[in-house]
């Protein structure tokens, strides 16, 4: 299990992203990720990984279950990041926990 924090570069409260955007904001485009039950807000299926969404202070906590190749968990969620930078119009920066 990996965990990462996505907060504001300037330490702001980073979101939350409209529940009815999760879709298109944390499904990472391109990596034919599917939406699965289970705990946080919002939670994926991708690439044999779940990834597990949680709005927590002060940001967005991801959450990757039955990782493999870290590098790869790496630049997926560097992608999501990003979308999520792009919806709420900030930097995010990824922290490692």
């Amino acid at each position: 299990m990996l965990e990462y924090l996505f907060a504001t570069d300037d330490d702001d409260f980073l979101g939350p992203v409209r529940s009815d955007r999760y879709p298109d904001v944390l499904q990472p485009r391109g990596w034919g990720a599917v939406p699965v039950a289970g705990d946080g807000h919002y939670r994926i299926a991708v690439e044999g990984m779940e990834i597990e969404f949680a709005w927590e202070m002060p940001g967005l906590q991801v959450t990757v279950h039955g990782t493999s190749d870290e590098p790869r968990v790496e630049e997926l969620v560097a992608t999501i990041a990003r979308q999520v930078g792009t919806e709420l119009a900030v930097r995010v920066r990824v922290i490692p926990l």
